[in-house]
């Protein structure tokens, strides 16, 4: 099973950049592969997170607090890189939350690990730059899609996240959305009988 997870990163990294193999063993000998349960918490409001993520099956979500709750305001599928990107290279708390969406399956490494492999082979640098614009550019999208709110957005969102729908919760797409609960249940309710 992990041979299929590894084939997934190398062929992502590969349409990045070319590495060579040996570069790889360096890297899969620092990560280890980890398999979680839809619900739990990565990353505590409180804490700064110290690992990255390549995702591999599922959804996570960050969740920034709105001065009353927590609310979903990234989504993440495989491919991406999750960390908490207000905590991670600063090393200071945030209270961004990092949740399973889903069952989710990923490859966990750790800022240490990251900065010697970094040292011990300086490519890494320029794909490590590649990822950050890669990750940039695809928060941009998501937040974009928040911003069309739930009637315009939606099922864009589930094209995009091919998957997803089963999994989110209605709080999670109503505060992704920046709507209520019950909205995002009679739009769901209005969309069924549209498409009877």
């Amino acid at each position: 099973m992990e041979d299929k997870y590894k084939k997934l990163l190398i062929d992502d990294i590969g349409r990045l950049m070319a590495l060579p193999e040996d570069a790889y063993r360096l890297v899969f000998a620092e990560m280890e592969l980890k398999s979680v349960k839809r619900g739990k918490i990565l990353k505590e409001q409180g804490d700064s997170d110290t690992v990255s993520r390549y995702l591999c099956e599922g959804f996570i979500g960050s969740y920034r607090f709105d001065e009353v709750q927590h609310s979903l305001s990234v989504i993440y599928q495989p491919t991406d890189t999750v960390f908490d990107d207000r905590s991670f290279r600063t090393g200071i708390p945030s209270d961004t939350i990092l949740k399973c969406i889903s069952d989710v399956i990923f490859y966990e490494f750790s800022l240490d690990s990251e900065r010697d492999i970094l040292e011990r082979y300086p490519r890494f640098v320029e794909l490590a730059h590649k990822i950050s614009l890669r990750i940039n550019e695809r928060n941009a999208i998501v937040f974009e899609l928040s911003k069309k709110g739930l009637e315009k957005g939606y099922e864009e969102l589930m094209m995009l996240f091919s998957g997803l729908e089963p999994a989110i919760t209605n709080d999670d797409l109503g505060a992704f959305f920046r709507v209520s609960r019950r909205t995002v249940e009679r739009f769901k309710h209005e969309l069924k009988n549209i498409k009877r």
